[in-house]
């Protein structure tokens, strides 16, 4: 531990300062398994793709056209959807996400209902598009202990 003072206060002048301790928050982001996907690739918007939901202009087909946007960013996604289990835990995620793309997460619960099995624990995700860690319609899973970086 080290002791910091803080800069000379003009106002009060010749008056004692406390120390003040001040420190940084430091994240190991390393696991010995790691899911990484290829470098993103940047794609041309389709109009004809379905929107899926209506007025956000998206589709979970690919990458849709909208008032916002003519290419989407691609990169790896995981997803468990309706029915089974998913665990992951102590392993590096990135390059993931799809910006852009409706339902495309870096680690991803979808619609399993009552799973109190599935885990997301103790994992570092970093450099991933369109949010990190999603839980959709999935209840009695757990998630905790997770980073996400970038």
């Amino acid at each position: 531990d080290a002791d910091f003072y803080p800069p000379p206060d003009p106002v009060n002048a010749g008056h004692p300062k406390e120390a003040a301790l001040k420190s940084a928050e430091v994240v190991n982001l390393e696991r010995n398994i790691v899911i990484t996907g290829d470098d993103f690739t940047h794609v041309s918007c389709d109009a004809s793709l379905p929107e899926a939901v209506p007025g956000e202009e998206t589709s979970t087909i690919g990458c849709r056209c909208s008032t916002f946007r003519t290419k989407c960013t691609m990169g790896l996604h995981t997803a468990q959807m309706n029915a089974g289990l998913m665990r992951i835990q102590n392993t590096r995620v990135e390059k993931c996400g799809q910006r852009g793309v409706e339902g495309k997460y870096c680690l991803h619960f979808h619609k399993l209902q009552d799973c109190p099995d599935c885990l997301f624990k103790n994992n570092a995700v970093e450099n991933s598009h369109q949010r990190g860690i999603i839980v959709h319609s999935t209840h009695l899973a757990t998630v905790e202990g997770n980073t996400l970086y970038n």
